[in-house]
């Protein structure tokens, strides 16, 4: 017969009033941070387009739009990935049952 885990799969630790304090102004940072990415994103997703569109756009202009586009998806995906875990953690998840889970 197998274990089954019923814990939290983030592996969220619990907090103390100081340590959600701090997480939460963290929360804060990123969160107007992620603002500034998505615009460089917005920005750079218009650049690519303009790339696409237009032939006679030098190659290396045309590269360097690709190149920064792939950047910035990079930049706001960690971003995401961050608030999602920060939120996790201030949500106090190790009360949240999550479905089963085969221990290792």
């Amino acid at each position: 017969m197998t274990k089954v885990y019923t814990g939290s799969t983030l592996g969220v630790r619990k907090l103390t009033a100081g340590q959600r304090e701090q997480t939460r102004k963290e929360l804060v940072w990123l969160e107007r941070d992620l603002i500034r990415r998505r615009k460089k994103l917005a920005f750079w997703t218009e650049c690519k387009a303009r790339a696409e569109a237009d032939p006679t756009m030098p190659q290396a202009k045309r590269d360097g739009a690709f190149y920064f586009y792939g950047e910035a998806r990079k930049l706001v995906a960690s971003g995401e990935k961050l608030r999602a875990y920060l939120i996790a953690e201030l949500q106090a998840q190790p009360d949240h049952l999550p479905a089963y889970h085969h221990a290792h």
